[in-house]
């Protein structure tokens, strides 16, 4: 369900309407300040350098998720000849200040644009409203790939040093995804079903040649269809529950989805979901607001994570019942509850979801326990960075366990 629903929203929201091409000459990078590292002249490297120019905001959520992804890169790559370059449109004192608080986090150049006209020659120019955004320039100079840093960034820049890039296969699966978006668009409107009959041919055509105009995913238009016509009924059902539609009432609206017959797609853990988060935002208005005991008892009886498979959901819960500043009284044991409902969907080891266990039972003075858990999510922890930060509060659980 996660990936066809990932799959989709990709496809809907992050296709370009391109003004330029890839194998189009980059422009020049017109700089306001450098921040930390170059300056970088884009025509010197022609000929020996692999440049990526990503396009970040330090307001951006998504952005301070790529921003370690991009620095693991820029490591494995600099020493062939790869160089990274980050570049905001805010003010530089803003950048310099998010930079510095990084550290080695962001290790790679960044740069302020001058006046939004890097921006333009890149983002504007593909018809890119959305960060954070990359572009890979060749050493011969060209855009040869553009999309998001969290895809295929660095599958791109190592067959580009092996030689192995296909700058017009990309370029035709690029148009291949502009057809999808056209075909998106207009896959759920009946009277349009003669144009969309011929786009799938146009597409499915081009697939076949590009063995997958989205890599490793082989493009089904009538899977696509009843995608479009999920998204609508899940969009209705979601609505109908958070305006306090009856039970009957909202199932009702579920009920054609059923008939669209995708096996992958989990309706009752999407309406177990749903329902969650329903009753958790109610919650969370109560607590955040009078906080009255009655009521806040009452609400939290209702936030049930059994059937619930979403543990990314259940763990994000949980910590912002343990973290979120707003809330006047904390529900220790019911954050508990949803860590450990996180935790055993990830059969205990998901560093995340150890360390979000670890901190409720910490929080309720339960620090043996607390210690056991967190020594479990440094283990279980791969990335080098997470592993010192879970170090980190492992010693602070230490320390006041010892006190």
């Amino acid at each position: 369900m996660k990936k066809v629903a990932v799959s989709l929203a990709l496809l809907l929201g992050a296709i370009p309407s391109i003004g330029a091409t890839l194998g189009d000459p980059a422009a020049p990078l017109q700089i306001a300040e450098w921040i930390k590292g170059g300056p970088v002249d884009l025509a010197e490297g022609k000929g020996k350098t692999v440049y990526v120019v990503e396009f970040w905001a330090t307001w951006c959520p998504p952005c301070r998720t790529s921003i370690p992804h991009l620095t693991d890169l820029q490591k494995k790559f600099k020493e062939k000849g790869v160089v990274f370059i980050g570049v905001s449109d805010e003010k530089p004192d803003v950048i310099r200040n998010f930079v510095q608080k990084m550290g080695d986090k962001m290790d790679y150049v960044v740069a302020a644009d001058k006046d939004r006209k890097t921006f333009s020659a890149y983002m504007r120019a593909f018809g890119i409203n959305g960060i954070p955004h990359a572009f890979v320039v060749d050493k011969q100079g060209r855009i040869a790939w553009q999309g998001h840093p969290m895809a295929e960034l660095e599958q791109t820049i190592q067959a580009i040093l092996d030689g192995k890039h296909d700058i017009n296969a990309a370029r035709k699966r690029a148009e291949g995804q502009q057809l999808i978006e056209q075909f998106y668009e207009i896959a759920g409107d009946d009277s349009k079903k003669a144009e969309a009959d011929n786009l799938a041919k146009q597409i499915e055509q081009l697939d076949k040649e590009l063995d997958g105009i989205v890599p490793g995913e082989k493009f089904d238009a009538e899977k696509a269809r009843k995608l479009v016509k999920l998204d609508r009924i899940m969009g209705g059902y979601r609505e109908a529950v958070f305006t306090g539609k009856t039970e009957e009432e909202a199932d009702k609206i579920l009920q054609p989805a059923k008939e669209l017959a995708l096996p992958d797609i989990d309706l009752d853990d999407f309406k177990n979901s749903v329902r969650l988060q329903y009753a958790f935002s109610q919650y969370m208005s109560e607590a955040t607001g009078k906080a009255d005991d009655v009521k806040l008892t009452e609400l939290a009886a209702k936030i049930d994570p059994t059937g619930c498979k979403q543990g990314m959901l259940l763990n994000e819960l949980a910590w912002v019942l343990l973290t979120d500043s707003r809330v006047k009284k904390r529900n220790l044991p019911l954050a508990v509850k949803l860590a450990k409902a996180a935790l055993d969907l990830s059969d205990g080891k998901n560093p995340a979801f150890l360390d979000t266990y670890a901190r409720a039972l910490a929080d309720s003075g339960k620090l043996d326990e607390a210690i056991a858990q967190q020594k479990r999510a440094v283990e279980a922890a791969s990335d080098k960075e997470m592993k010192a930060e879970l170090e980190q509060t492992l010693q602070a659980y230490t320390k006041k366990a010892a006190k």
